[in-house]
This record gives structure tokens, sequence and C-alpha cells, in this order.
């Protein structure tokens, strides 16, 4: 058996673990993004977190530079290290087989076929320049989707497990021991696994206190609503945010009369955000198809203004204090009610620099309408958001 010098010997074991880092590493450097979706899923799914932090994003690509080059360097160390002088010496002298496979076949494919395209294109027949295009976009696909894909990631496979083969030749022609790679395998794994969970740990906290913060805001808010509409109305129902936290917002309703299912209802709709600012406020009054317009519409406007007096009392956070300001309805409205009949609907919709209001007449047409349409007036309001 030949003799080895130190240096030797531990470029051998060296060229015989790197192909197994180099793959581990491949690995992660696709496994790494990946994980920022189920960790920004639960952030956003389960903590409802409003704000982008890029801290854990950045920290998982980060690794997966880092990953790409350890790949890089022990795929391509002993790639370079065996065409070298010392270890082809190594090689004839010891009389050790050493396998070197050609991957230049797929590049040289897709270059050529790239290289035609371009030609085809500067041609002056406007078929060729077509065929050209179709080709370039082909082989832009195979170099791109496919290739960079599937075949690079094949083509490694093919050349780390080249590489280890020959290392493996070398020693045991001369007796070098195999050292074992799965310190660094579980450091590549396990190293970079935790970094990035301990990069998001701080986020999903972060989520998490917003999210108490926010239901916490919400629940006082609507306290306060509930107990203003108490007084003047029968019933009252509110969401709660601590049973339920809700990203799009709460509603608070306040019904003037509890009444059973048959009674026309009049009722306000307070919507809050989740952070518990009043954003719209809603008023409907149902209509009696038995009475006259004019009862019901002098019926409606004393039912209003007994909920808008109610609702001018919730003292709450609001985008727009004229949310909360005294409701009528407009003229244009009453006219259009008392002109018209039971079965034509009204929509007049008015805007300052404040709030967008609704007024609307809603029903069906006479050849729907039976005991089922609740015929209704409305008004909704909107406060806008700079």
């Amino acid at each position: 058996m030949q003799q080895l010098t130190e240096q030797e010997r531990k470029r051998i074991q060296r060229y015989c673990i790197y192909p197994k880092i180099a793959g581990t590493a491949l690995a992660m450097a696709f496994v790494l993004p990946f994980l920022i979706i189920p960790f920004e899923m639960i952030d956003d799914i389960v903590f409802h977190h409003e704000s982008f932090q890029e801290t854990g994003m950045m920290t998982a690509l980060a690794l997966t530079v880092v990953e790409l080059a350890i790949f890089c360097y022990c795929a391509l160390a002993p790639r370079f290290g065996m065409r070298g002088k010392q270890w082809k010496e190594m090689q004839h002298r010891l009389v050790v087989e050493q396998a070197e496979k050609d991957h230049s076949a797929q590049i040289a494919g897709v270059i050529g076929t790239q290289a035609a395209a371009r030609l085809l294109k500067n041609s002056d027949n406007e078929t060729a320049r077509n065929l050209g295009g179709a080709a370039e976009v082909a082989a832009a696909l195979g170099a791109g989707a496919m290739r960079a894909a599937v075949g690079a990631v094949a083509t490694a496979a093919d050349v780390l497990a080249e590489s280890f083969a020959n290392a493996k030749a070398m020693s045991e022609a001369c007796g070098v021991p195999i050292p074992r790679a799965k310190k660094w395998i579980v450091a590549l794994v396990a190293l970079p696994l935790a970094i990035v969970c301990g990069a998001y740990i701080p986020q999903l906290a972060q989520g998490n206190i917003e999210m108490q913060q926010n239901a916490a805001a919400a629940a006082e808010q609507i306290a306060i609503a509930r107990k203003a509409l108490e007084p003047a109305c029968e019933y009252v129902s509110a969401d709660d945010p601590y049973e339920r936290y809700q990203d799009y917002g709460y509603h608070v309703r306040g019904y003037l009369h509890e009444g059973d299912s048959d009674a026309q209802k009049t009722y306000t709709y307070l919507d809050f955000d989740n952070k518990g600012t009043l954003k719209e406020v809603s008023y409907a009054a149902e209509v009696d198809p038995s009475a006259s317009l004019e009862d019901n519409l002098a019926h409606i406007e004393r039912e209003l203004d007994e909920l808008s007096s109610a609702v001018q009392t919730v003292d709450v956070k609001t985008v727009s204090p004229e949310l909360l300001a005294p409701q009528k309805l407009p003229e244009e409205f009453r006219q259009a009610f008392l002109n018209g009949s039971l079965y034509e609907r009204i929509s007049i919709r008015t805007s300052d620099d404040l709030i967008k209001t609704y007024y609307s007449f809603d029903t069906d047409p006479e050849d729907e309408f039976d005991e089922y349409t609740h015929p209704s007036v409305r008004i909704t309001l909107m406060g806008k958001i700079n």
C-alpha cells in the first residue's frame, strides 16, 4: 500500500464528505424560502398582524444565500481539485480509476437552440422570423424553467455522486477511512431552521400582542356604544372581541322595539373596525304594507328621530364626528317616496368631505312582492378614511 502524506490523507477525506455537505446545502437552499410561507400565514391568519415585518423573511433569504455558497464551494472544490496536478499524481501512483462525465451536452443544446432562434429572427422572411421567435421562447423556457429547476438539480446530483465515487475509490485504494459527515449535515439543517424560527418568534409574539391590544380597545368602545343605546332600545346585541377576534371589525345593533317577527322593525347598526373606531352607521325602518305611504313616512320619521337621538349619545372614537350627527330624510327622498309606490325602489346618494350618505327604499317589484318581502327605508353613513 502506497504511503500518503498527511496533507494527501486529509484531502481525500475532505473530498469524501464535501459532496454530502453540498447535497444537504442545496436541499436546504430550496427548503428555507418555503419556510417563509407557513410563518407568514400564521402571522396573518392566526395573529391578524397588519404590519409587514421583513426580519424573518430576510433572515431566511440570507441563509439561503449562505447555503448556496456552501453548496458551490463543496461541489466545486472536489471537482477542480480532482483535475489538479497533485490529485492526478496520486491517481497514477495508486493506479485508481476515476470517472469524469461530460455534462456540457445539455448546456450546448440550449445555447444552440437560442443561437438558431436569433438567426431566424434576423431573417428577411416573415415565416422564418415567427419560427425564430417561437424557438427563442422554447429555448428560454427550456433553459429557465425546466433546465434551471429539474435539469440543474439533476446535473448537480450527478456531479456530486461522481465526485464522491472518485474520492471513495481513492480512499479505499490507500486505506484512508471515510469520515462521517453527520455532524455537518445536522448543522446545515438544524442551525438554519433554528435561526429562522428564532427570527420569526418575535414577529409572531408582536402580532399576538397587537391582536390582544386591538381586542381590548374594540371591546371598550363596543361596551360604551351598547350602554348608550340600551336606555332607548328594547334590544341591543353586540359582537365580543374577546370571544372571537375579527380583523374586519365588529357590530353593535340596537332595536327600538323588541316585538315579534311579524312586527315592523326599526334599528340601528354601528360598524366598528378591529381597533374599535366607528366607521359606519346605518338606520333601518321597515314599512307597513297595509298602511298608506303618508302614514308610513310619518311613522318612520318619528322612529328615526328617536333612534338618531340615541345614537347621538354614543361617545366613541369615530373616523368622522358627522357619523353621530342627527339624521333626517331629505326632502328629495320624501317626495320620491310619497309620489312613488310600495313596489318602486329609491336610491339617493350625497357626499361631502367627511362622510358619504345613502338614502334608500328597498322593496320588490309588484309581481315578486309577497309575505316574505320586508320593504324598508335605510340611511347609511360611511366615514371617509384619509
